[in-house]
């Protein structure tokens, strides 16, 4: 069972859909749908059911709502896919460093060059 939608979310569903241009979503649009969509998937996940109501709530016919209904379901699954595949990063062992980007260099001890022995 879902969580009920809470204010994050209900807000970003809201500028959604109150900007939204029905006739022929834009790239805005569409920008404030992936916001919900990842901040409803990181932390209150919705079914698609409560997303079609929710946004028949806030005026949107079914018709309207079904494709967004369509591609929330498809881009959690995705997202679900992707964080059950990706390996969480390990932490690095005591005085070992991760990255040296940004760092000077280390100076190379130099060797002596081979002698030859002659014989």
């Amino acid at each position: 069972m879902t969580e009920p939608m809470d204010v994050e979310a209900r807000r970003l569903l809201t500028a959604f859909s109150g900007r939204l241009n029905r006739l022929d979503p834009q790239p805005g649009d569409w920008q404030r749908f992936y916001e919900f969509v990842l901040y409803a998937f990181r932390h209150a996940p919705q079914t698609a059911e409560g997303l079609g109501h929710a946004l028949v709530q806030d005026g949107l016919d079914w018709e309207e709502a079904e494709r967004f209904v369509l591609f929330y379901s498809h881009a959690i699954e995705l997202l679900e896919r992707e964080a059950a595949t990706t390996r969480m990063p390990t932490r690095p062992r005591a005085g070992r460093s991760v990255s040296r980007a940004g760092r000077k260099p280390r100076a190379r001890k130099r060797r002596p060059a081979a002698r030859r022995r002659k014989g």
